[in-house]
């Protein structure tokens, strides 16, 4: 099998055209048969191939990932822009800059046969890969509009001697793909929102009062491997002016020679009117010392900072990077809408007794944009339960486990790190101080 083409090619020439999109760890796989895979976000469903291993949420930004019979690699990805998207020009980029990487790679015959998903506009690239030392290989892929600035892209990757094989059952999925009507996915809209208020009006201030929690540890893992820490401490600030909750948020994390280390303080009001928040991020760079020279190493720094302020409906995020400052006024949207305190603190409140889908407007703090936020609540065997979240539509959901009592115990971070709670003794232990 070839090595993956997502998590560079791809990645590198979708970057090129589309919003970056974020990657993500594996969080299951396992057979399954043939069963239809739902994408929540854009209505989009398939039946998955027979007996082909489901890998969800890996590491390259796939929504979801086969492993075939014929040891093929199918994967789906959801791809956004800021423009209206073209799939003419879109195949056309592929083109250059897959050529780029691999010279030698030569356009197949299947790349001139008519496509059709769905009954929707689609196009389709397959590239046979010339490779002494490993085999040839084939790449290909199909783009659907989903509307102007979005298209499903189907992936297959496999061995040249499998590719007739691994085309048709492809080919048979692709023939699986449905899209739901808009009007439908505007009803699931408005049913989550519904959902979402009348969850919020059940939560009142000593609900909330009564959840906080004083200080929480969590261990920051990727691949296996500790690469940082985070604290958080949750505070009822009944002496403030006006009273409210606060949050603080204290993270270290180490990213191969470099160090970040985030403070970050939120604030809400209790008549949820007032909020506020400051995060500030200082990224640590080793200077590399001059062989033979006395010179003492350096560090050298740079932050980045995010303020915001809302008063009622009307809200102002400033972002300060090492070479800029924007300010990005917001009118919040129509109720429900869900503060930064209330994304720490209320995940202990979420309704656990059935599966529940909830939608609300928040303003998320990596893509810096204000947007509708869906939250779905799998309930787990013993009263724990699992909330799958898509901060954005256009990103895939991020996963938590909590507790019967509404403590976090995992979550699997879109950038494929996973923080598990813990304790300070164990953290010393591993990092020798905190």
């Amino acid at each position: 099998m070839p090595k993956s083409l997502c998590s560079w090619t791809v990645c590198w020439l979708i970057a090129c055209i589309f919003i970056a999109q974020p990657a993500f760890a594996q969080i299951d796989s396992g057979e399954q048969g043939r069963t239809r895979w739902q994408e929540h976000a854009y209505g989009m469903s398939l039946i998955a191939p027979p007996n082909a291993t489901w890998i969800e949420q890996v590491d390259d930004g796939a929504s979801i990932k086969f492993i075939t019979q014929e040891r093929a690699t199918i994967s789906v990805f959801i791809r956004q822009s800021e423009n209206e998207l073209i799939l003419d020009a879109v195949k056309t980029k592929a083109i250059n800059e897959f050529s780029f990487a691999y010279p030698s790679a030569v356009t197949m015959v299947q790349d001139q046969q008519p496509i059709s998903v769905a009954e929707r506009k689609s196009l389709g690239l397959f590239l046979l890969v010339p490779d002494e030392k490993q085999g040839d290989w084939v790449f290909g892929q199909v783009y659907v509009q989903i509307d102007p600035k979005t298209i499903a892209v189907y992936q297959l990757e496999c061995n040249a001697d499998v590719f007739e094989s691994a085309f048709q059952t492809f080919q048979t999925m692709l023939k699986t793909v449905t899209f739901a009507d808009p009007a439908e996915l505007d009803r699931e809209r408005t049913e989550r929102i519904n959902n979402a208020k009348t969850w919020l009006d059940s939560i009142n201030q000593d609900k909330i009062k009564g959840t906080l929690i004083a200080e929480q540890w969590l261990r920051i893992t990727q691949n296996g491997k500790d690469v940082g820490y985070m604290r958080i401490r949750q505070h009822d600030e009944t002496e403030h002016v006006p009273p409210g909750t606060s949050v603080a948020v204290r993270s270290h994390i180490v990213e191969g020679p470099n160090t970040y280390d985030t403070e970050a303080s939120f604030f809400e009001s209790n008549d949820r009117v007032v909020e506020f928040w400051t995060i500030t991020t200082t990224m640590r760079i080793p200077q590399r010392v001059i062989h033979g020279t006395n010179t003492a190493p350096e560090t050298i720094t740079e932050n980045w900072r995010q303020t915001g302020l809302r008063n009622a409906d009307g809200m102002e995020v400033q972002q300060e990077t090492p070479t800029s400052i924007k300010k990005l006024p917001w009118k919040i949207p129509p109720y429900p809408y869900m503060s930064q305190v209330n994304m720490y603190i209320l995940p202990a409140l979420l309704p656990r007794d059935k599966p529940t889908e909830l939608a609300f407007y928040s303003f998320h703090q990596t893509s810096h944009k204000l947007s509708l936020r869906t939250l779905r609540i799998e309930p787990l065997p013993g009263g724990s339960y699992r909330v799958f979240d898509r901060p954005t539509p256009d990103r895939t959901e991020q996963v938590a486990t909590f507790s019967p009592t509404g403590r976090l115990i995992e979550r699997r971070m879109t950038d494929g790190r996973v923080y598990l709670a813990t304790t300070p003794q164990e953290l010393r232990r591993i990092w020798g101080g905190l």
